[in-house]
């Protein structure tokens, strides 16, 4: 993995974890999801400013995926987190869905310049990213 300064000018480019239980409810991993995402011409000219690194939520392991997700986090300076469709636009994954928002907030105390995004669905992970961090 990269290391990035601390967010000294805009050209560096920016650490965004991809949060996706995708593998679970489409049988895609969120890795090829963001490969693909990002592959597409609208990503084209702005997909060297992101380095986009998934994380798979695995709603059958919730404690492994929790512990997983924290050590993660702690790993480097994410500039954000974007928590996928798969994770939290479905009822059945709520309680782990409120888990995971509520370890994001935790390290965004630590992390101010954190941003916490959410997508519409697997396709709008590029569109999201440009939401919030505009190029």
């Amino acid at each position: 993995m990269n290391n990035f300064d601390e967010h000294s000018d805009s050209t560096t480019r920016k650490a965004i974890l991809v949060l996706s239980a995708s593998q679970y409810l489409a049988g895609h991993s969120v890795h090829e999801v963001v490969k693909a995402d990002w592959a597409k011409d609208k990503a084209r000219s702005i997909a060297e400013k992101f380095d986009n690194v998934g994380f798979t939520v695995d709603p059958t392991d919730v404690p492994g995926t929790l512990e997983a997700l924290q050590q993660t986090l702690q790993a480097r300076s994410w500039d954000g987190v974007l928590v996928g469709w798969c994770t939290r636009g479905h009822v059945e994954f709520t309680v782990l869905f409120e888990q995971i928002v509520g370890m994001i907030v935790k390290q965004a105390v630590l992390q101010p310049h954190l941003k916490i995004m959410f997508s519409t669905g697997p396709d709008n992970l590029v569109e999201t990213t440009i939401r919030n961090f505009p190029i």
